[in-house]
């Protein structure tokens, strides 16, 4: 009976490391294959054209090299932005 319970458990402990190691693999797999969740390019799409647009209010012509300087200022501004939510525990 003893010998029972023991090779049962031992089952037991290799089935649930097998699939964490498992599931660790497959996301060390999708990360390294560089796949972006689903949707996060259209996201990252309409950031960059309403920031483009934002820019251009501003009087910041598309093509010229202000344009691509603000457009860094609003990506830096939205990244303090989430740095500070972070550091408050907001997200």
């Amino acid at each position: 009976m003893r010998v029972v319970a023991l090779v049962e458990r031992k089952f037991g402990l290799a089935a649930i490391v097998l699939a964490v190691a498992a599931v660790l693999s497959a996301g060390v797999a999708i990360k390294a294959s560089g796949i972006r969740p689903y949707g996060e390019q259209a996201i990252l799409e309409r950031i960059d054209h309403e920031d483009g647009i934002l820019c251009e209010k501003f009087g910041f012509a598309v093509t010229a090299p202000q344009s691509a300087d603000c457009m860094l200022a609003l990506a830096e501004l939205r990244q303090r932005h989430v740095e500070l939510l972070v550091s408050y525990s907001w997200l």
